[in-house]
């Protein structure tokens, strides 16, 4: 018995040993460097449209239970997808992704930026999928320059599948996975068969609500709304967008006095605002019933258009970030060029306005609460608002392009330099002295 006793110690002390040796080796094998993935150009108009077109195509309103859609996605498409899903979270915001699609299967690589430290500044992991009968089946997984055996990730997903066996939401993704069929990679692209599940679309619907709008957010929007119910019934019509901002903002103050997070309430006021505005029903948006304000078609400058693009603007910057709303508000002034009203830099100029409004209402605690204050005591729209004369409006497209040429040239960007120095010159973006 001894000689057992004896053998056990030794592969004993022999496993600490290579352990504590092979952790270093690990280390060094999965931080790198170089990033594998570098930042992704950003959102263009043209991606927004292309998502609108996506978007067309899953409209439940035009497709019945059971009904499929064939769907051809692009490298950049299911990038920006996963890059937007990651940004969503702060655990994985700074993570930056990629998807590449060759003959045979997909690669997703990922870039995470590490804390300075002696033993290198990215940890790179990327994974494989190959189309198989019942879904992509996994066939690879790296981290940096370690290849992960094929048994230890499928025990991983076998070990994961079980423990989640119990969770709703785990169910809704086989289920989702489930739709998809007739999955075909080429180079740069994937087509996939989309099958529509009506009862399944309702529940990821409410669970995407749930997402962006958390309980505790929706709570806030029926206090803003409440806000909005009493003021509208006081008020004129075509009254001043800054006398709906006002009470919305001096509610914001009383609730971060009451130990409320000023971001978060300022955030709620603009998203409150934005859906009033929009006409649209919020209760499909919000999951509940919603009083709705009165009527009173609010403006800036004299227009109800600027009120809304203000605000809109204002609650995208809010609730994803500036460049999106930028970017959104540019997309809807080119489709605006294309046979509708007309390419006009006086909306860009509002989009713009509530862009800067709402960069300031939630960069930090002290500027959410300094912005409370200010627009307590606001008293002319001039402050938020700068003048719109002499801005080019209603351009079709053939006019914009005899002009312009095109969105980048010189002569775009002397307009939209010009719309940013009269930004400049209202009190209530100016860097404080």
């Amino acid at each position: 018995m001894r000689i057992f006793y004896l053998i056990f110690k030794v592969l004993f002390y022999s496993l600490i040993l290579s352990i504590v040796l092979g952790l270093p080796t690990l280390l060094w094998l999965m931080v790198e460097e170089k990033p594998w993935v570098n930042e992704q150009d950003q959102l263009a108009v043209e991606d927004v449209k292309r998502a609108k077109h996506l978007l067309h195509e899953l409209d439940p309103r035009q497709l019945k239970d059971g009904e499929t859609r064939s769907l051809t996605l692009t490298e950049r498409d299911t990038s920006l997808l996963v890059d937007q899903m990651l940004s969503r979270w702060p655990d994985t915001a700074q993570v930056k992704a990629q998807t590449r699609f060759t003959l045979d299967h997909a690669e997703i690589k990922a870039t995470l930026p590490l804390p300075d430290n002696p033993i290198g500044r990215y940890l790179n992991a990327s994974v494989q999928l190959t189309p198989g009968k019942s879904g992509p089946i996994l066939t690879g997984v790296q981290i940096g320059r370690l290849p992960i055996p094929n048994c230890i990730y499928n025990w991983l997903i076998d070990f994961a599948s079980a423990y989640l066996q119990d969770y709703p939401a785990y169910q809704e993704l086989k289920q989702a996975w489930a739709t998809l069929s007739d999955i075909q990679i080429g180079n740069g692209s994937v087509a996939v068969t989309v099958r529509y599940d009506q009862d399944l679309a309702r529940r990821l619907e409410a669970r995407g609500r749930d997402w962006v709008f958390p309980k505790t957010d929706r709570i806030r929007l029926d206090v803003y709304n409440d806000v909005l119910i009493a003021a509208t019934r006081t008020l004129r019509k075509n009254s001043s967008l800054v006398f709906l901002l006002k009470p919305l903002f001096a509610r914001a103050a009383e609730r971060t006095a009451q130990g409320g997070n000023p971001v978060e309430e300022n955030r709620a006021a603009l998203v409150a605002l934005a859906i009033y505005l929009s006409g649209k029903d919020p209760t499909r948006l919000l999951g509940e019933k919603y009083n709705a304000p009165v009527s009173i078609h609010p403006t800036l400058a004299g227009r109800g258009d600027l009120a809304q693009h203000f605000s809109i603007s204002a609650a995208l910057a809010g609730i994803a970030d500036s460049h999106i709303a930028n970017v959104i508000g540019v997309f809807k002034e080119v489709q605006d060029s294309q046979g509708g009203s007309g390419f006009s830099f006086a909306d860009l100029t509002a989009d713009r306005a509530g862009v800067r409004f709402a960069e300031q209402a939630i960069k930090s605690a002290a500027s959410a609460q300094d912005v409370q204050q200010r627009v307590i005591s606001l008293n002319i729209e001039s402050a938020i608002m700068p003048s719109i004369t002499a801005l080019p409006e209603g351009l079709q497209d053939p006019e914009f392009r005899r002009r312009f040429e095109r969105r980048d040239s010189a002569a775009y960007n002397v307009v939209k330099d010009e719309i940013e120095r009269r930004l400049d010159q209202c009190s209530f973006y100016r860097p404080a002295s």
